[in-house]
Parts: structure tokens; C-alpha cells; sequence
């Protein structure tokens, strides 16, 4: 939250909008852009709205790929002092994907099942990316793939998979203020606006009409250029998955 608001004061805009469901409000993309900025009192934000419901948008996760020194039996000390319950299963990175689970799997093959698919998972997912981090290791989001690929390659210690979670779980736990854990749902829009650059002057603007407001935007974006970046483009560390369109 503070590097957040330490950046919008800075650069005294907000680059890209939040992605939020149509119907519902429901934050898809930003809850901490969304929190800092109230914190900034902020009037309003930039977003992208979407048919959350439209098949085209798809759900993902982002898996954790942990580095460091510790060995896997430091870890699994750790986890347990951590009041953490796991069990050992075959690794079998063909069908992961498939059948996800939370669970930790270590590039020398080990794997540890750390709770069944269900919310419940989500709580035992905070607990141990905080113990991860309390022994110095690194965790680093990554895509489904990408987490895999560096584990096979060995470019990693390990990476814990992460269950996945339906469109309905998550606009109920948006509605119900049961915010999911940071990091936990990616979603792939059709096409994403980048580098909008909504000025941080007019978001704490509470004299001017939104009508007038969303006007001016508009007005601001026609006379960009657009940077069109295929699938799978990296941007700001970030891998997207679907088509970006940067404003500049």
C-alpha cells in the first residue's frame, strides 16, 4: 500500500485502470490500486469494466516460485512449526495443471500436499507464503507455465501450486468483503488498456461531474498513439496472457 501511494504521488497519475466486473463492481484487477487511492482520497479511478460472465474472459492463477538457500527439510520444519499439515505425493508435471491443488513441489522431485481444494486452501496459502518469506527465501509470481517451466529447468527451488478458483467464488467473495488472499486470481481479458494515465488531480476532482470527468479521459485517449503487444507479452515484469494495447 505505501509503495503504491508513494507511486501515484510521484508520477501524479494512475497508469493503468482496474478491471472490474459491469454487473456487479466487483474489483477483478487492482483491489490495492483501489485501497491506495482511497487512502489518497480519491473520488473515483480509472477502469476497464467487463462482462465478467462473458466466456472470452478467462480465470487463472498465479503460481509462487520460491528461491533461496534453505534445503526442502528446513522448509518442511518450518511449515509445521507454522501449524501446517502436508502430505507427500508423486510429482507428475504432466497433469498439475489438471488436478490443482495447493501444494508445494520442489525441483529435486519432492512434492508436498498442503490442503484440499477448497476456500479453506486460501487461508493455509497466506500462512505459508509468510513462513516462506520469514526464512529469507524469495517468492515471485509467475504464470501457470512460466512457474513450471523454471522448476523443470531447475532455475528454481520450488513452486507452490495454487487451487483453482471459479468466476462464481469470486464475485461472492467480493460482494461479501471475504477478500481472497494478494496474488491468488489472474484474469485474461480480451483485450487490456495499458498506460492510460489517468492524472491524480482529477480522481480527487469532487466538484467536476463524472459525466464531464469521463469525458475529458476520453477526449485525452483519442489523441494518443496505441502500442498493440501480442499474447504473452512481458510489461513491467508482468506476463499477459492476452492482447495489450498501450496508450502513449
Amino acid at each position: 500500500m505505501a509503495e503504491l501511494k508513494r507511486e501515484f504521488l510521484r508520477d501524479e497519475v494512475v497508469r493503468d485502470p482496474v478491471v472490474v466486473d459491469t454487473d456487479s463492481c466487483v474489483v477483478l484487477d487492482g483491489m490495492h490500486r483501489v485501497v491506495a487511492l482511497r487512502e489518497l482520497d480519491c473520488a473515483c479511478i480509472p477502469v476497464c469494466a467487463v462482462d465478467y460472465l462473458n466466456p472470452s474472459i478467462k480465470l487463472g492463477t498465479w503460481y509462487r516460485s520460491i528461491s533461496g538457500t534453505m534445503s526442502s527439510d528446513e522448509i518442511k520444519l518450518a511449515l509445521s512449526a507454522s501449524g501446517l499439515r502436508f502430505e507427500t505425493f508423486p510429482f507428475d508435471i504432466s497433469n498439475i495443471r489438471e488436478n490443482p491443488v495447493l501444494a508445494m513441489l520442489f525441483a529435486h522431485r519432492e512434492c508436498l500436499k498442503l490442503e484440499n481444494g477448497d476456500m479453506r486452501a486460501f487461508a493455509t496459502l497466506k500462512t505459508a507464503e509468510q513462513c516462506l518469506r520469514k526464512l529469507g527465501l524469495t517468492v515471485k509470481f509467475e504464470t501457470e507455465s512460466d512457474a513450471l517451466k523454471n522448476l523443470v529447468d531447475k532455475k528454481t527451488k520450488a513452486v507452490m501450486t495454487l487451487p483453482m478458483i471459479d468466476k462464481a467464488s469470486v464475485r461472492r467473495a467480493g460482494l461479501t468483503g471475504r477478500l481472497l488472499p494478494h496474488k491468488v486470481t489472474r484474469h485474461i481479458i480480451p483485450a487490456r488498456p495499458l498506460g492510460v494515465n489517468a492524472p491524480l488531480i482529477t480522481l480527487t476532482d469532487r466538484n467536476t461531474p463524472l459525466t464531464d470527468l469521463n469525458q475529458r479521459l476520453v477526449s485525452s485517449l483519442r489523441i494518443r498513439g496505441i502500442t498493440r503487444k501480442p499474447s504473452g507479452a512481458i510489461i513491467g515484469g508482468r506476463r499477459y496472457e492476452e492482447e495489450t494495447f498501450i496508450f502513449n
